[in-house]
């Protein structure tokens, strides 16, 4: 079987990086009933993202983690990371009911919405597990206050495991803002053998 470098394991001593996969994200939400006009005390839920991937720019992300350390810059800090939300293959196929041939098209990644990423082998992420066949739904998308993700990394409540190898972390990125940049159409275009 041909050698195929599809991920490599993250590197904890480093900034996070585009592309890079993590686990156990906690996100606080307010609780919108509980919202006083007077913003004085806010009730919020936790979410629990399974896993999630990273994509903010990878320049970006090096300049924030280098102004927590070691510049002390406060021009550089970033006030949020982005990540999109990302499931097992199998739940993402049975939540939104694909049918086989729809899901011909996630693996293939010529559904627009879905990425496909193939089983992650141990050898190739951090915690020596691996990861199953997982999806990004690129319409499952979260802003991370930055300083409280690096935190959950520190309190070992995020875990950092695979990140993309190019040339597959560009076409990962090229297809979620291709997703992003899309343009609304007001009609469709018709054919005349249509009307």
């Amino acid at each position: 079987m041909e050698e195929r470098a599809i991920y490599q394991a993250s590197d904890k001593g480093s900034s996070l990086r585009q592309g890079e996969i993590v686990t156990g994200v906690v996100q606080y939400n307010p609780v919108i009933d509980e919202i006083p006009k007077e913003l004085q005390e806010l009730s919020f839920t936790p979410i629990i993202h399974p896993y999630s991937i990273v994509i903010t720019q990878d320049c970006d992300l090096d300049w924030d983690y280098k102004a927590r350390g070691i510049n002390n810059n406060p021009a550089k800090l970033l006030n949020s990371i982005v990540l999109c939300e990302i499931g097992t293959a199998e739940s993402i196929r049975s939540t939104d009911g694909m049918n086989r041939k729809e899901w011909e098209l996630v693996v293939a990644h010529r559904h627009e919405r879905f990425y496909f990423f193939e089983k992650i082998p141990p050898e190739c992420e951090v915690e020596q597990e691996g990861l199953p066949e997982l999806t990004a739904d690129f319409k499952k998308v979260l802003g991370m206050d930055a300083s409280t993700l690096y935190r959950q990394i520190e309190l070992g409540m995020v875990k950092r495991r695979a990140i993309l190898a190019s040339p597959y972390l560009e076409h990962f990125s090229r297809r979620y803002h291709s997703f992003h940049g899309r343009v609304a159409l007001p009609f469709q275009y018709e054919s005349e053998r249509e009307g």
